[in-house]
Order: C-alpha cells, then sequence, then structure tokens
C-alpha cells in the first residue's frame, strides 16, 4: 500500500472512469457525496501500446452531492453522475445528472453541468458525445407518487443535445426518442444494465415476458443525417439480465441472468446477432449466485468470483468453456445488505484481482497464463475494487 485516503464511512463504493486515470468514490455519507480519486496513472496511447506516466495519487476538491447518487457512467470523454432522487412519497429532492469532461478533472475547476430529471427515478445518463446524452425517462407510475409498488426502473430513453456554452444552461433538444411502450424496439421496461458494444452500439437490459430483451441502440448516418435506430434482442428464455460487462473492442457482452436476485447464470450476448439461444447461456455451479464476474481486457475471457470463494476463469467463445478454477478467499455473502464484507472482484488488462477482507490480502490471478500472481498482504479489511481499462 502506497497511500490512503480517509472516507466517512467504511466501505465504500467505486467506480472506474473511462481512460484509467479517475476512480469516482461513493462515500455513503448522508450527504450523497461522490469523490474522485487521481490515481496519478496517466496513459498515454502509442498506437500499439499504452505508457503509463505516474503522478501523486489524491483526492481531488470537486465533489458533488445529492439524494441516493446511483449510476456512474463515462465514456467519450466525458463523465455523468447520477442522483436517482428521493422516493416521490419521502419528499421533495432533485433528481439530476452532473456531467463532466473527464480532461478537465485535472484542473483547478473542473467543467461540469447539470441536467435536472422531471422526476425521482432509478435512470441512468450514457455520454454519446461531447453534447450529446442518452438519459432514461421516469417512469410516470413511480413519478407520480400514488402507488407505492411502482417501479423507479425508466421505461424508455431520449437521445439530448447540450446547448452550446454561448446559449442558455438549460438549453436540451431532444433529437430522438426511445420511450414508446407501445412499441418493443423504442422502449426497455423496467430497464436495468447497461454496458457500451462495438461499433457504436449501445445495450441495455429490459424487463422479460412479452416483448422483453435487451434494447440495442445504433448510431446510424453522419453529419445532418447522423441519428439513432433501435432494435431489441430476445433473451432465450423467460429470464433475464440486470448488469452487463463489455470491453471495447470485444465481440461479446456478458450480463448476470435470472428472474430474480439471486441471477444464477450468466449470459453471453453478441448485439450483431439475430437471436441469442440456450448455449448463450451458462449455469453458475451449484446453483449459487452469479455475484461478481469481470471480462478481460480484450473481452475473451471472463473471471466469475462466486460466494464458496472460487474464482473461475471462463473462455467465453465459441462456446462456453472453464479453463481453472482457484480457491481466491474464504466463502462469502454477496447477497445485498449482507453483514460481513464482501470481496471485491477487478480486472485490469488481463489481471484479475480479488480482495480477501477475512485475511487482509488482495491476490492476483493471470488470465491469460491462468497462474496465481501476487499475494498482498494490505492489512484491515479490503473490500471493494475499482479496475482500470488503460491496462
Amino acid at each position: 500500500m502506497t497511500h490512503s485516503f480517509p472516507v466517512p464511512k467504511p466501505n465504500p463504493g467505486f467506480a472506474g472512469v473511462s481512460g484509467g486515470r479517475y476512480v469516482v468514490v461513493k462515500t455513503g455519507d448522508e450527504a450523497g457525496t461522490l469523490r474522485i480519486l487521481d490515481t496519478g496513472l496517466i496513459a498515454e496511447s502509442h498506437g500499439d501500446h499504452v505508457d503509463l506516466a505516474k503522478a501523486e495519487p489524491k483526492l481531488i476538491d470537486f465533489q458533488t452531492t445529492g439524494d441516493r447518487p446511483a449510476h456512474v457512467v463515462s465514456g467519450q470523454g466525458q463523465l455523468a453522475l447520477f442522483y436517482d432522487g428521493l422516493r416521490p412519497w419521502e419528499g421533495k429532492s432533485e433528481p439530476r445528472a452532473v456531467m463532466v469532461a473527464i480532461d478537465s478533472l485535472a484542473t483547478p475547476t473542473p467543467q461540469s453541468t447539470v441536467w435536472s430529471s422531471p422526476a425521482p427515478q432509478h435512470g441512468i445518463a450514457v455520454p454519446l458525445s461531447a453534447r450529446q446524452w442518452l438519459i432514461s425517462v421516469p417512469n410516470p407510475a413511480y413519478a407520480k407518487g400514488d402507488d407505492r409498488s411502482a417501479s423507479s426502473r425508466p421505461n424508455g430513453f431520449e437521445v439530448l443535445e447540450r446547448g452550446k456554452p454561448s446559449q442558455k444552461a438549460d438549453g436540451w433538444r431532444r433529437l430522438a426518442s426511445f420511450n414508446d411502450p407501445a412499441r418493443a424496439d423504442a422502449s426497455c421496461k423496467l430497464y436495468h444494465g447497461y454496458a457500451p458494444a462495438r461499433g457504436g452500439r449501445h445495450v441495455f437490459g429490459c424487463a422479460e415476458g412479452e416483448g422483453g430483451g435487451l434494447l440495442v441502440l445504433s448510431a446510424t448516418g453522419k453529419g445532418k443525417t447522423a441519428g439513432w435506430s433501435a432494435r431489441k434482442l430476445a433473451y432465450p428464455d423467460e429470464r433475464r439480465v440486470s448488469a452487463l460487462r463489455s470491453r471495447e473492442g470485444g465481440r461479446h457482452l456478458v450480463g448476470n441472468y435470472g428472474l430474480k436476485a439471486p441471477y444464477d447464470a450468466l449470459l453471453r450476448i453478441d448485439p450483431e446477432a439475430r437471436s441469442l439461444v440456450a448455449e448463450d447461456v451458462l449455469p453458475v455451479p451449484g446453483g449459487q449466485a452469479a455475484c461478481q464476474f469481470e471480462l478481460s481486457g480484450n473481452g475473451d475471457r471472463l473471471a466469475n468470483l462466486t460466494p464458496d470463494g472460487k474464482l473461475r476463469i471462463y473462455a467465453v467463445a465459441p462456446a462456453w468453456k472453464e479453463l481453472a478454477s482457484f480457491d481466491a478467499v474464504p466463502a462469502f455473502d454477496c447477497a445485498y445488505g449482507a453483514k460481513t464484507p464482501t470481496p471485491g472482484l477487478a480486472v485490469t488488462g488481463n489481471g484479475a484481482f480479488v480482495s480477501d477482507p477475512t485475511n487482509g490480502r488482495i491476490r492476483e490471478y493471470h488470465l491469460d497464463t491462468l497462474k496465481q500472481g501476487l499475494d498482498l498482504p494490505v492489512g484491515g479489511v479490503p473490500a471493494n475494487l475499482a479496475g482500470s481499462d488503460a491496462g
């Protein structure tokens, strides 16, 4: 361990930021504070390889606060921090997304703008370019607040363009809408789970059942003819995904798969496929929860950490195949709200790292050679980890 930074509560959450230099820290305090850690690892691409320069790690001064911080999404040089807001019957709040230019985080005054949601929602903002964003639309039944059984999950999205700096701050223009519940290819009932895919595609996990599946949005045309198209990629059976993983340039995405928690399978997704089939489903051994899973840097291998404490490495294609299994940590509870610290899994390039809160260690596993690497004593109770896409 080289540096440490105090946080107000134990076991903060982490979200890696595109580019690998920054990590969003969910502090867990009552103010809903999100801090940003500058790891000091500055990646410089040289085409066939990436050079890393090292600066002093630090928590930067820029921070945001609000009610119920949730999804953190980055890409296209932009970072979005989404605040869901309070449940409508709990009181007034300010649900919103705070958008930040990633390269400005290295300056004393990072460039940020705010999109205000018309109502609370468990939403998401996905950067499409410096000024264009795909943003979820609140579920009207939930927003009204009369039906407390209504889901906070959205059912659709809009593509919005932010006004130029010379225009008023709240100048947003709608470019496209995918929020028509009558059309399966233009809606995403009970959305949860997102990942970008190659070719400018964006994949969202929607509900199971009639009209359900994965919503695949694709960029079309260029310049004045630029636009967006959508199609629904049906699930291979009655289950659904709630979390998705992808890697830049990788052909396949992977999601957890089930009807409700615990999701006890993994689903391989080719967003260019005409359909998904039974062979795309990988049952987790012993009917366990899928728990934590991450793709290798090139997307061809998957690391899966399960409650029995094993780290299993799989080839994703042309068929699911278990390549290795390690006894990584003692058995643990990965259910939401577990009272004991949950081990973390993070992947950088071809290295998988697993935290062992019971023994105060972090262990490394090589996804290419299928051998264990470092076994580092770090003291304390290491739990959540953040990976990097720049490895």
